[in-house]
């Protein structure tokens, strides 16, 4: 079975991201996990997982930017990896691009992973998905580290995305300092 969480926090699309999601996965657990305590995204889906039964473990946005369609995308490649994340596609700002790749580049430097960390849709074989701490929007790239270091095996596949909004740059900085801090815990974890 597969547990599909949406984590949303005040997103006006959630009802439709929701209705398109049980349309595409009839069969699958849906939670909808809120910060309404405003404790970050990262403890939002912690929560959710507490709920979660499947032995499939999907993550996707819920606003709206990407389609739950694109589930299916992923799905095909677990019989042969751990995790499987969505990457986007090029049709996005230029602006939104470029800081997709520089952030790329920071997190495959810093943590030598391998895959997109900040699309909204991953999907993890449920023994593959390790236990995080970060609850701030950085903690798929916590997650991501974790499993790179007890040898998950990783791939992603392009999906199409509907995101034509800039990137704040207060969410920029902020997910500069959620990837320092994690880096600085998980060197601490290792020298430990």
């Amino acid at each position: 079975m597969i547990s599909i969480i949406i984590p949303q926090a005040l997103e006006q699309n959630i009802l439709e991201v929701l209705k398109e999601t049980e349309a595409c996965f009839p069969d699958a657990q849906i939670i909808v996990s809120t910060d309404r305590y405003r404790k970050g995204k990262g403890w939002a889906v912690r929560q959710a997982m507490e709920q979660a039964t499947g032995d499939i473990i999907c993550f996707i946005d819920g606003d709206g930017d990407i389609s739950p369609r694109m589930i299916h995308r992923l799905l095909p490649f677990l019989s042969e990896f751990d995790i499987i994340v969505g990457k986007k596609d090029a049709r996005v700002l230029i602006s939104r691009w470029i800081l997709t790749l520089l952030s790329r580049l920071y997190i495959r430097i810093m943590f030598d992973i391998p895959v997109d960390t900040q699309t909204g849709v991953k999907v993890f074989k449920r023994s593959a998905l390790p236990n995080w701490k970060d609850n701030s929007f950085a903690f798929d790239v916590e997650i991501l580290a974790k499993a790179k270091l007890a040898g998950a095996k990783m791939f992603e596949v392009t999906v199409e995305t509907n995101s034509c909004r800039k990137m704040r740059l207060i969410s920029i900085v902020k997910a500069l300092i959620g990837s320092i801090k994690i880096w600085l815990r998980l060197k601490n974890q290792k020298e430990s």
